[in-house]
């Protein structure tokens, strides 16, 4: 990548990350207009937490297994390109999704998508790909006890039997669902989708169902926008909560929106 800028008469530095944090500490360093995410979405959210409020614009040359925001934004997936949308100065104002102090740029879960969350970090430390998901995802889905969960949606509840609650900043949710398909990153709201009366066969059936027109309007699916959104455990146990794809504590939480918070290089049209 800093190669493909030179090429093009901007001056960029590479960083190798040894750590996780790593990533945030070098974004905020003094003198730099941009920051390049090289990696997949968790690189991507960990920089933009830190650039959020910030001047420094971020870059994002997809490389991880999904890439939901550079999909979402539609940003190409070679050095040369990106590095022409920076040359171009081609910026574009996203909304960040927010949960207390934390941001999140793909959206949030609490569910079956939040546990098989929990059984994957404990494999990571290794490039997994789609494959490594496989195991995990199935071993959790067949445990799952499918707790209801309370959501509310700008102070009006909207269910206190939900199985599955996702916020979505983005379209797509567990990588490659698209379970808020109305979201969009710049329209100052949160998509909320819940689903009812699951099991891991139905669960399946709505991954399918996802795909078509309709999805939003099945009898238990509850789609909603809004600007602030509340999480709740109704059964009284320890339920685990998702955050673009990492473990990110337990209910209760409660999110909020900050329209067009961050600057990112992507197609302006």
């Amino acid at each position: 990548m800093s190669t493909a800028l030179n090429a093009r008469g901007i001056s960029a530095d590479l960083h190798v990350t040894t750590r996780a944090g790593e990533a945030g500490e070098i974004a905020t360093e003094v003198g730099y207009d941009c920051v390049v995410s090289v990696g997949g979405d968790g690189t991507t959210n960990e920089i933009a937490n830190a650039l959020v409020g910030t001047d420094i614009v971020l870059a994002i040359l997809p490389l991880g297994t999904a890439n939901v925001v550079a999909r979402q934004l539609g940003i190409p997936l070679n050095a040369d390109a990106v590095a022409d949308l920076i040359a171009r100065g081609s910026v574009r104002r996203m909304d960040v999704g927010r949960c207390g102090d934390r941001i999140f740029l793909l959206g949030t879960g609490a569910g079956p998508d939040a546990a098989i969350v929990e059984a994957i970090h404990a494999r990571r430390g290794r490039r997994l790909g789609y494959s490594g998901y496989y195991i995990p995802t199935l071993r959790t889905l067949w445990r799952y006890d499918w707790p209801r969960i309370r959501v509310t949606v700008d102070g009006e509840q909207l269910c206190d039997d939900g199985h599955y609650a996702i916020v979505g900043n983005c379209r797509f949710s567990a990588g490659v669902f698209p379970f808020t398909p109305e979201a969009r990153i710049d329209d100052g709201l949160l998509d909320v989708c819940v689903m009812r009366n699951l099991n891991m066969w139905r669960l399946a059936w709505h991954a399918v169902a996802s795909w078509r027109s309709g999805f939003i309007a099945r009898k238990d699916v509850l789609y909603r926008t809004g600007t602030r959104v509340r999480f709740e455990a109704v059964d009284s146990i320890t339920l685990p909560l998702q955050i673009d794809g990492d473990p990110a504590g337990t209910l209760p939480s409660e999110f909020s929106v900050d329209p067009a918070a961050l600057r990112v290089f992507a197609p302006t049209a």
